[in-house]
C-alpha cells in the first residue's frame, strides 16, 4: 500500500520540487494526493485525505508549520518539516526523533528521510514525539530540554540537564545520568552533534563526552575528570594542556 503524502509549502516552486522527487525515487511508494500553500488549506486537506505523511514548511505568511500541529489533539500522520533556515527550531525538530530537509533540498538527505519512514510507520511507538517537540521548542532556553534517542525497541527521552557523560560503546552509546543509565542506538558520533550544542558539554577524549557542570575534581597527574556519581573520565593530552582544559570547563 503506498503512503499517502500531501505537501505544505507557500511557494509553488518547492512544492514542485519536492513532488518531482518523491515521483522521480519513490514513485512505487509515495502519492501526493495534495497541495497545499497554506495551514488553512492544509487542514482541509488532511480532514479530506487523511495522509500518512506530511511534508510541512516551517515558515509560511500566516501560520507557521509548528501551529498546524497544534490544531490536533493527537498526530495522525508522520511530518517531515521543510525550511530554508538553519534556525533554532531545527535542534527541538532533531531532538525529538523527527526529520527535517534543510532548502535547497539535497537529494541524499532527502532519501534518507524517505527510508526512515519505514522504520517509524513500522514502529508506531507510544512517545508523542510531536509533544515533545513542541516542549523542546518552549524549553530550549530553560535547561529542560530532553532529547529522545532511539534504541532498538522505540525511543528513550532523556532530561539534556540530567546527563553527566557519555560513554562510546561499540556501536552503541552509554549515556550515564542523575537518576540512570541510558543506551541508545545512536552513534557517539551522533550523540556528539546532538550534545555539542548545548554549551555544558565537552568532548575530552576520543570516547567520552561531558556535562561541565558535574566536574568536581581533576586529577592532573593522571589527567583524569572526577564526576559527581564518582566516575573518572580520562582526557585527551593531544587535545588540552592543563590551562586549556581549566579554561575550557570553567568558561
Amino acid at each position: 500500500m503506498k503512503i499517502k503524502a500531501i505537501i505544505v509549502d507557500d511557494e509553488s516552486h518547492a512544492r514542485s520540487f519536492l513532488k518531482k522527487l518523491c515521483n522521480r525515487y519513490y514513485e512505487d511508494k509515495i502519492e501526493i494526493v495534495d497541495e497545499c500553500n497554506s495551514v488553512t488549506a492544509a487542514l482541509i486537506s488532511i480532514k479530506k485525505n487523511a495522509p500518512n505523511l506530511v511534508f510541512l514548511d516551517i515558515q509560511m505568511p500566516d501560520e507557521n508549520g509548528f501551529e498546524l500541529l497544534t490544531h490536533f489533539e493527537s498526530i495522525p500522520f508522520e511530518v517531515i518539516f521543510t525550511t530554508a533556515h538553519k534556525e533554532y527550531a531545527i535542534e527541538a525538530i532533531r531532538n525529538s526523533a523527527l526529520d527535517y530537509l534543510l532548502k535547497p533540498i539535497d537529494v541524499s538527505d532527502f532519501k534518507i528521510a524517505i527510508d526512515r519512514l519505514d522504520f517509524v510507520l513500522e514502529k508506531k511507538n507510544s512517545l508523542n514525539r510531536y509533544q515533545l517537540l513542541s516542549q523542546n521548542i518552549a524549553n530550549q532556553f530553560t535547561g529542560k530540554q530532553q532529547i529522545a534517542f532511539p534504541t532498538k525497541t522505540g525511543f528513550e527521552v532523556v532530561q539534556v540537564s540530567k546527563i553527566i557523560f557519555c560513554k562510546s560503546d561499540g556501536s552503541y552509546t552509554l549515556i550515564h545520568t542523575t537518576d540512570k543509565q541510558h543506551y541508545t542506538s545512536k552513534s557517539f558520533k551522533e550523540t556528539c552533534e546532538l550534545l555539542l550544542s548545548s554549551p555544558n558539554f565537552l568532548k575530552v577524549q576520543r570516547s567520552y563526552l561531558i556535562n561541565r557542570e558535574y566536574v568536581v575534581n581533576f586529577k592532573s597527574d593522571e589527567f583524569l575528570l572526577e564526576m559527581t556519581s564518582g566516575d573518572k573520565i580520562p582526557v585527551s593530552d593531544k587535545s588540552f594542556n592543563k590551562k586549556e582544559l581549566i579554561d575550557a570547563i570553567t568558561k
